[in-house]
């Protein structure tokens, strides 16, 4: 797999090269024959031509590594890409096309050299086949590389070069373009699209949970699109796993020193005092709300020395402005459940990957022990919570009076609605850390937390009450014997299948090897979805909240510290 790399990384260096030559060189200045536009046309020309193969030798791999090993559960991950199947067995490589009876000619001879068909044994144990959906779950990622680059290098239909999509490179000169423009300035660049190579990283992800690798992909894409927030959410997501992609944990410094380098300039600039989020425009709220979010990560990672933040203050404000948010419905679904992740994420990065380099040193004043920096991120992860735990108590308060009698679906707010898929991944990281949680309480009575070593959180107390409030409401709104059962994997179990601080509580989340018709069983578990109704799910959702409360309520963790005392809930 490395050849392409190493063919790929040659090629950047001289593009970079002779691009750096061409925009140093003075204008009306005689170019040498081999160090002008031509010669950089040509080398690009060469490049793409060599991604466009290399794409194709993926596609056909891929394709080929699923037939000959007969990996079944991964059909559907082809199919979404576009991969046909060819169902011509005894052909030595294959006709794939795009529908039957039309061969791709791409595919019609063996080009790549494959061994002939026939030749490859087929997995005899389950230990094999996983790591034959190891390496099917590489070479897709391999393929969507090749997407990557194509669309990177890609300089045609008024795109900027490579490295230049911020805009910090002059607008070439020259005449009126083809399309009709102003003579001497080009249009606005065009944007990139790199669809392709995210679903290929997605059905990686998808088609091997515990592998970190399609995570790191991802999060390069969002670091390209200057998304900091997705960027820093999928590096997590990297690191998390029981195959983490260990590169991922230097490259969150980038996103987290860029983060707290913005937070300077603004600083040295006047312009601390920013607008109250509610002034702005919902877009810009929630775009301000993720630079707040990633600025928190980046002072528990880097320390508040350049930023002259408090990270306890500065946590405080990020749970304020998201209760703000998600009660105001601005905040996008997805986005209130990704920051829950991502909260986690940093605690299990925290607690279970140390750094391997220290910080820089303009970096490495102010950062507080590894012990005090794990107390606030966990205070974060459980503040997080409890606000989505308040907002639930207060629109169970008030359910719709327009509800009908037997219909409990309509006593579904819109507001509780979109924090559900949230709740029930706050609620299942409670329950598979409720002995750390137990251990961070201090004990009842004790003012002194200064006397606790270790990782502290005093206001369990707090957190418990908005707990119990909550959930309360929640059974007496609506009884469990009359929800539906959660049977099959919703959005949030697919998504985050393999996040190991949920230590694999996620509905179809298995940690161990299955056999290809138990992953079969799950995907025509969650093929079935189709047919049941959005507020049959929420039901699902709510019915599963509760199972959860009645598996922490018999939990032998609450005999540990009274604070834990869920009694009332042991009737469920």
């Amino acid at each position: 797999m490395q050849t392409s790399y190493q063919f790929i990384s040659n090629y950047k260096q001289t593009v970079a090269t002779l691009d750096r030559t061409l925009q140093s060189a003075p204008r009306h200045q005689p170019r040498q024959s081999n160090h002008g536009p031509v010669e950089y046309r040509k080398l690009m020309q060469r490049f793409r031509q060599f991604l466009a193969e290399e794409e194709k030798f993926w596609t056909q791999l891929v394709a080929r590594y699923q037939r000959s090993f007969a990996l079944h559960e991964a059909q559907h991950i082809l199919s979404a890409l576009n991969i046909a199947i060819p169902d011509d067995l005894g052909a030595p490589n294959g006709s794939i096309g795009g529908h039957e009876g039309v061969s791709n000619p791409s595919f019609g001879r063996n080009q790549f050299q494959f061994p002939l068909e026939g030749n490859t044994p087929s997995p005899t144990s389950p230990a094999e086949r996983e790591t034959n959906l190891a390496i099917l779950s590489k070479a897709i990622v391999c393929l969507g590389d090749m997407a990557r680059y194509r669309e990177l290098y890609n300089e045609g239909g008024g795109r900027p070069r490579a490295g230049q999509e911020d805009g910090t490179v002059p607008a070439r000169r020259g005449g009126r373009n083809r399309r009709g423009g102003v003579p001497g300035f080009d249009s606005i660049p065009r944007a990139r699209n790199y669809d392709k190579a995210v679903q290929c990283y997605e059905q990686a992800r998808h088609l091997v949970p515990s592998e970190g690798n399609p995570s790191h992909q991802l999060a390069i894409l969002a670091f390209y699109q200057n998304d900091m927030f997705s960027s820093l959410l999928h590096y997590y997501r990297a690191l998390c796993v029981r195959q983490p992609y260990d590169t991922a944990s230097e490259n969150v410094k980038k996103i987290l020193n860029k983060s707290l380098d913005q937070q300077a300039k603004k600083t040295r600039e006047g312009t601390q005092a920013a607008p109250d989020i509610g002034d702005l425009p919902p877009r810009l709220r929630v775009e301000s709300f993720k630079e707040k979010v990633v600025l928190l990560h980046a002072l528990w990672r880097l320390g508040s020395d350049k930023s002259r933040l408090n990270p306890i203050v500065h946590a405080a404000d990020v749970v304020k402005d998201f209760a703000a948010l998600v009660s105001e419905r601005v905040l996008p679904i997805d986005t209130v459940t990704k920051v829950i992740v991502l909260s986690e994420g940093a605690l299990w990065k925290h607690r279970m990957i140390r750094d391997t380099s220290p910080p820089s040193n303009r970096r490495s004043g102010g950062i507080p022990d590894p012990a005090t920096v794990e107390s606030q991120i966990l205070r974060h992860v459980l503040a997080i919570h409890q606000s989505l735990l308040e907002i639930g108590a207060d629109e169970l308060d008030l359910p719709p009076e327009d509800a009908a009698e037997n219909d409990l679906a309509q006593c579904i707010t819109a507001t509780f609605r979109r924090t559900l898929p949230a709740l029930r991944v706050a609620s299942k990281w409670l329950l598979a850390n409720l002995k750390y949680v137990a251990h961070a309480t201090p004990p009842t009575g004790s003012s002194q937390v200064e006397e606790i070593p270790g990782v502290f959180v005093s206001d369990m107390p707090v957190f418990w009450r908005h707990f119990l409030r909550f959930y309360n409401a929640l059974y007496k709104l609506f009884p469990i014997e009359k929800l539906p059962s959660l049977l099959s994997p919703l959005d949030e179990d697919i998504d985050l299948k393999g996040f190991l601080p949920l230590r694999s509580l996620m509905i179809g989340d298995t940690p161990t090897i299955v056999d290809a018709n138990t992953r079969e069983g799950n995907g025509l578990a969650a093929q079935g979805r189709e047919n049941v109704h959005p507020n049959e799910e929420q039901l699902m959702r709510i019915s599963d909240l509760l199972k959860d409360v009645k598996n922490l309520a018999e939990s032998p963790v609450r005999a540990d510290c009274s604070v834990f005392e869920l009694i009332g809930f042991t009737s469920l």
